[in-house]
């Protein structure tokens, strides 16, 4: 999960008085920015960014710019890229690619990868390794944080089509899929992909809804464009599921709890919150 941020020093800060692990990552070679990371103990991580001079092709900062702090993207890891793009283009889903990535660590270790880059932030960009995936992303106790957070549960994806979004997911990764027709009740269309221990919840609104989660998804499109809006972490300590201050979490919606919700709590718990 990529987080952009306006100072990367407060925004460490402020993820450790919430109880995680943060480790300093580097600065990138591709671009004028330095990150840090946020490693769960499933292998997913979310990623502060942070840029040392403006990039006008860059669609990250353009959105940090025009609408402050928070989640700008996702992605997932690959061992097959050439395929991916493959089967993208198969179907008419726009993913440039293979482009090259780098970072310095900051212990002077040279990382590298590749991504394929969708046209669309409804969809994540996929990042295969070309150096250790364990040096990008570290493991070992800095897994293992303070508030008890294993890993992400959910993510929830604004869209603008979700039946439709759902169709290029189905297309690019072997993955199960679900629709919920109780999200109907709410003013949205919501579909569910499975990646196993995280879930990817796509949701659009059933026009002409006004409820809040309708208000909410279109305002949320509106601003920043499709792509992650709400993030929901695992949480076994957590005795009850808890909304975090978006003021404290550089503007995520951020929800840990013990165990996966139903549906309809979700709808209640994070679009209306």
């Amino acid at each position: 999960m990529v987080v952009a941020v306006r100072n990367l020093a407060d925004a460490s800060r402020s993820y450790r008085a919430l109880g995680f692990n943060v480790v300093a990552g580097g600065a990138h070679g591709h671009a004028p920015t330095r990150n840090a990371l946020v490693v769960f103990g499933d292998g997913s991580f979310i990623e502060l960014i942070e840029w040392s001079a403006h990039s006008p092709a860059d669609r990250w900062q353009h959105i940090l710019e025009a609408d402050g702090e928070g989640l700008v993207d996702f992605a997932v890891s690959t061992q097959d890229l050439a395929g991916l793009l493959a089967c993208a283009q198969s179907h008419s889903i726009q993913m440039a690619g293979p482009i090259d990535g780098s970072r310095k660590t900051v212990d002077g270790f040279d990382l590298r990868w590749r991504v394929g880059w969708p046209a669309s932030r409804e969809i994540p960009f996929a990042c295969c390794d070309m150096t250790p995936r364990t040096a990008r992303v570290p493991d070992g106790d800095i897994r293992l944080h303070p508030n008890g957070v294993t890993g992400i549960d959910s993510i929830w994806i604004a869209v603008v089509d979700a039946p439709a979004s759902l169709g290029r997911y189905q297309q690019l990764f072997e993955v199960e899929s679900a629709r919920y027709p109780e999200a109907d009740a709410f003013g949205v269309c919501m579909a569910v992909v499975d990646f196993g221990a995280t879930q990817v919840v796509l949701v659009s609104v059933e026009a002409p809804a006004m409820t809040a989660v309708a208000t909410r998804v279109r305002n949320y499109v509106a601003r920043r464009g499709q792509g992650p809006c709400v993030l929901v972490l695992c949480s076994p300590k957590q005795p009850n599921p808890i909304n975090l201050n978006v003021a404290d979490t550089c503007g995520v919606a951020l929800r840990l709890c013990a165990n996966r919700e139903p549906p309809r709590t979700y709808l209640n718990s994070t679009l209306q919150a």
